[in-house]
């Protein structure tokens, strides 16, 4: 049987053309939400972050839409001795892995990791989005990132012949301090002597254990003896 619209009720056929005209506009909004891309976060702002020596930093660049995939991106660092901005990229850093996009499962995250910073790391950089649009970072960088978690004096009990932590820590477990030194007080000298495990009671008996977080400072003593109770410093 054929049936024509003008044998269709009025409501019918009015409720037909808003199914069709709904269809039509999702499909639309689709098509013009593919095409949009990767639109910049926060497009030509600056922004100031301050890092340390030795420590890693994450410069911040997003899409909007975090599941959008730009078809080219490119970080850049400004050379104030050329007046040029130059690229860098983690392909031409194999050897030391100082560079790192950190974007896991969300294409549209264009942030960049910088690790084992030093003052030549501080400048101006650029997140370049298919080169119309961008977002720039001031870089400070400080020498010896390095502050102490406060904390009162600890009391640490433990038994000859097994071992011990001392325990001592970076505010920021990923700042390398430029220097430190674990101290013991020598009660009959009235002074502090400074620890080596290449050297004096502590030959091969004491080590770091920071792993892989340098502001991890704790100190382990392996084969205690009674020698070993009294006032250590982690400076």
């Amino acid at each position: 049987m054929v049936l024509s619209t003008a044998q269709l009720p009025l409501s019918a056929v009015t409720g037909c053309w808003n199914l069709f005209r709904m269809q039509v506009w999702c499909f639309l909004l689709l098509v013009l939400r593919v095409a949009e891309g990767c639109t910049l976060e926060d497009h030509r702002e600056t922004k100031q972050i301050n890092a340390y020596t030795g420590g890693s930093v994450l410069l911040p660049c997003h899409c909007t839409d975090l599941h959008s995939k730009p078809e080219r991106l490119i970080w850049e660092k400004y050379n104030t001795t050329n007046n040029t901005w130059e690229e860098i990229s983690s392909k031409n850093d194999q050897s030391t892995n100082k560079l790192r996009l950190v974007n896991g499962h969300s294409p549209g995250n264009l942030s960049l990791l910088i690790s084992h910073l030093t003052t030549e790391d501080g400048g101006v950089y650029r997140c370049n989005l298919e080169m119309k649009e961008h977002r720039f970072i001031f870089l400070n960088i400080t020498a010896g990132g390095c502050v102490l978690e406060k904390s009162t004096p600890q009391s640490v009990t433990a038994h000859t012949g097994g071992s011990v932590l001392l325990p001592c820590y970076c505010t920021d477990l990923y700042t390398t301090p430029e220097e430190f030194s674990w101290k013991k007080y020598n009660m009959d000298r009235n002074t502090w002597e400074e620890i080596s495990s290449e050297s004096g009671q502590y030959r091969n008996r004491v080590q770091l254990v920071n792993d892989h977080s340098p502001g991890n400072l704790s100190l382990l003593i392996s084969h205690l003896t009674e020698e070993d109770g009294g006032d250590y410093d982690c400076n």
